[in-house]
């Protein structure tokens, strides 16, 4: 139901919240019974009124600003309640910790085609404190075959106010909000963590070192989907610490017995293998006779097998063992330090890979998605599917690229595999937004709450073998004007009619 608006000249009650709406040079103001919420559907039916979607509060309210109603967006205030009811299953994951820094974490993401919106719905039911949607582009009908939340009543719209209302819709105490004007490297301070899916190199490029240079840094996830084609990017900053790597429990043994030695053997009961690696540091307690060791010190422990360690100390003048002990690992913080975007490009390190079978393909992705956003630079506009011209010349970019590398060149390019890339590069599929919709949500978390390896730092991904197996006619990849021209695009005009049948 959308909040009833005061008639002109009226009083506000004690009890109502008088708002103003800022975007851009248009304000307005509402007066809204408590609690504060601005529906998204109102931006619609309050556009010749300048009055743009806001959500829960989230503008201009008698004066103050935005920080100042949301509290410290980088973590002051006070801790939010966490209604165990409804994160139960959160909480049993991440933790109650873990799960008040992610509410308490604002989040941009920017870019609400198909990869766009499944990130901020992800990240909606997952609880943060806020998501900004951005977007300056409007709705085409091209973007129908990725984002689910258009409609054909949307095109001509802006993505992001045509995205809000149903995005809203999926957790009250989430606050959206929209941002659909030019975005500047000062506005990023306002968030934890920032995600662009549909930016170039070049902005990209200078949002990453904005937000390693800010303190604390902002975590910059970069990701696109390009047709069966996709990539993510991770800057977590200079220095970041998980506090958890696996989130697992500690791993304890019950100890059988222990050597008067240098090093010290310990042999644990054989009921259950050990899950200690070398190099872990573990504490004792209630142990029998040695009791030097029951000080609570971390000690590291070396040749680590499924029922036995050594003990990096000597235990010679130790009291002898006499029976009983638990060791338990200590977990240790892990210090990543992430390369800005800047270096990651011409020195990505190792790639995650998800296909063994593909492990030759990344390095070549690399420079493929590197030659697209040249092309698209340069010629402003994505090539065209089905055209030869335009899979030959971003084929041409990738060759310049690898000639230009002094490590890693790659030996031999496929030519083929790049068509298929120039073809679908300006399709945004479902499934494949819903996949790094996923990865992507995950990322965020990881980074607002510190907990989980996070993805370091290049992802790349293909679906290649989801294709026709007979050869596509460039006649068949044509628009047909309608909802499902990008899916068109990759798959044909005949592969779509039997999916329609």
């Amino acid at each position: 139901m959308l909040p009833r608006k005061r008639a002109a000249g009226g009083e506000a009650d004690e009890d109502d919240d008088v708002i103003v709406v800022e975007e851009g040079t248009h304000t307005a103001n509402v007066t809204l019974k408590k609690p504060c919420l601005i529906s998204a559907a109102a931006a619609s039916s309050s556009s010749s009124a300048g009055l743009p979607a806001a959500t829960n509060g989230n503008a201009t309210v008698n004066g103050e600003s935005e920080q100042s109603i949301m509290g410290n967006p980088n973590g002051g205030g006070n801790a939010p309640d966490i209604d165990e009811d409804l994160h139960s299953r959160q909480l049993a994951v991440y933790g109650r910790e873990t799960m008040r820094r992610l509410f308490a974490s604002n989040v941009l993401v920017s870019g609400l085609q198909g990869l766009g919106a499944e990130i901020a719905k992800n990240l909606i039911l997952a609880g943060v404190k806020s998501v900004t949607l951005h977007d300056e582009g409007v709705v085409e009908l091209w973007d129908l075959s990725s984002n689910f939340m258009f409609s054909e009543e949307d095109v001509g719209k802006n993505r992001a106010l045509a995205s809000m209302q149903k995005l809203q819709e999926l957790n009250n105490s989430v606050v959206v909000s929209t941002l659909t004007t030019e975005l500047t490297k000062e506005k990023l301070s306002d968030f934890q963590a920032v995600v662009f899916t549909n930016v170039s190199l070049d902005k990209a490029i200078e949002y990453d070192e904005y937000c390693r240079s800010h303190q604390p840094p902002i975590a910059f996830i970069k990701s696109e989907v390009r047709g069966l084609f996709g990539s993510v990017f991770c800057d977590f900053g200079p220095e970041f610490t998980v506090t958890d790597v696996d989130g697992e429990d500690p791993h304890t043994g019950i100890i059988a017995s222990i050597s008067n030695d240098n090093p010290a053997l310990i042999t644990c009961v054989d009921d259950e293998r050990l899950e200690f690696q070398d190099g872990d540091l573990v504490v004792f307690s209630e142990v029998c006779g040695m009791t030097e060791l029951n000080d609570g010190k971390p000690r590291k422990i070396k040749s680590a097998r499924p029922y036995s360690f050594t003990l990096d100390e000597d235990t010679t003048n130790y009291k002898p063992y006499v029976k009983g002990g638990i060791v338990t690992q200590v977990k240790q913080p892990k210090v990543l330090n992430f390369k800005s975007l800047r270096e990651g490009l011409k020195d990505p390190g190792d790639f995650l890979l998800s296909d063994f079978s593909k492990f030759d393909r990344p390095p070549l992705l690399h420079l493929a998605f590197q030659a697209l956003d040249k092309f698209s630079s340069e010629l402003g506009r994505f090539p065209v599917a089905g055209s030869e011209e335009d899979a030959q010349k971003l084929i041409s970019f990738v060759t310049q690229l690898n000639d230009s590398l002094t490590d890693g060149k790659i030996e031999s390019i496929d030519h083929n595999l790049l068509r298929h890339f120039a073809f679908g590069a300006k399709a945004v599929l479902n499934p494949m937004a819903a996949v790094f919709g996923g990865i992507v949500g995950q990322e965020v978390i990881k980074a607002c709450s510190g907990k989980f390896h996070p993805l370091y730092q290049f992802f790349y991904f293909d679906s290649v073998e989801s294709l026709p197996t007979e050869p596509l006619d460039s006649s068949d990849l044509k628009p047909l004007n309608g909802r499902y021209d990008a899916q068109i695009s990759v798959f044909g005009a005949k592969l779509q009619k039997k999916l329609e049948d």
